[in-house]
């Protein structure tokens, strides 16, 4: 059995979601277990099979922060990764494989049900956004590219705390309580996430859950997670797996290649639900590991 540390921010989203839902499973977490998991950093136990499941890393190798996760990768017995490319960065950045497994976040289930509309609009189409919003997530562009009068008829819909850009088809909104959160995703029609480099964000797996097509970069690992369920835009050029690079600045990009992407995916059905991301599948893909 397991004994789990989750850490704070996104992956602590996601460790109390998979840690509710093991023991929902019925899985019991005690000090003499045979096996050890550990969320994105964890402390390595002598004389047990220690599992760690990473999250993503600095993009600067020397970076001090870097340290104690490589550390970690390097110890633990038995590494579980978000999705392919976040294994094959940590390999590409420390020239070292580790046994491991990848297993992509979950959600929920109420993000598979359909929830009463967070809020109406007259707009014929609605986009949602959701992120903790740094440079990386790339807002700025898609902010921009909705002052086209070509988008005239679409609706943004921010979620995260965003300043208001004072546009009448942008909206942002505060931070949204999670239990809160599957109203407004059902209430949209696609979602738009053109981060750069991002590992596997807990946000598009809330919005495939919710049956929205979703609009994303080609490079990093939410590719894995939309595969057909949305557009992939290519908005620069290909990132080389262990190239160090300043994360919070962007290469630039096209605001009408965005423009297309936002009309593209704009005109897509809702998609099928992705069993795959329900939390309780996820855990079952966990449970294995401790076996």
């Amino acid at each position: 059995m397991p004994n789990l540390s989750p850490h704070g921010g996104g992956p602590h989203i996601f460790g109390k979601r998979l840690l509710d839902e093991l023991v929902k499973q019925g899985l019991r977490f005690e000090n003499g277990a045979a096996n050890q998991l550990s969320l994105i950093t964890g402390n390595r136990r002598h004389g047990y099979n220690n599992l760690l499941r990473l999250d993503g890393l600095y993009f600067n190798k020397s970076d001090p922060q870097n340290r104690l996760i490589f550390n970690s990768y390097e110890s633990f017995d038995h590494i579980i990764f978000q999705g392919q490319f976040c294994r094959d960065q940590y390999e590409a950045f420390t020239g070292i494989e580790k046994p491991n497994s990848i297993i992509p976040n979950g959600v929920p289930e109420d993000f598979f049900t359909p929830q009463p509309k967070a809020f109406r609009s007259e707009f014929e189409k609605i986009l949602i956004a959701s992120s903790s919003w740094r440079r990386h997530k790339r807002l700025e562009e898609v902010i921009e590219a909705f002052k086209s009068p070509r988008l005239k008829d679409i609706l943004l819909v921010v979620l995260g705390g965003y300043p208001d850009p004072g546009m009448p088809n942008v909206v942002c909104l505060p931070h949204i309580p999670p239990h809160q959160l599957p109203a407004y995703y059902h209430s949209a029609d696609a979602m738009v996430h053109l981060a750069w480099l991002d590992w596997c964000p807990n946000t598009v797996v809330e919005g495939l859950a919710s049956g929205l097509p979703v609009l994303c970069s080609h490079n990093g690992g939410t590719r894995e997670l939309v595969k057909d369920d949305g557009v992939i835009l290519e908005l620069e050029e290909d990132y080389v797996l262990g190239t160090e690079v300043d994360l919070y600045n962007p290469p630039q990009v096209d605001i009408n290649t965005i423009i297309d992407g936002i009309l593209e995916i704009a005109s897509l059905p809702k998609i099928k639900t992705r069993h795959d991301l329900k939390i309780s599948n996820v855990a079952i893909k966990y449970s294995k590991e401790f076996s």
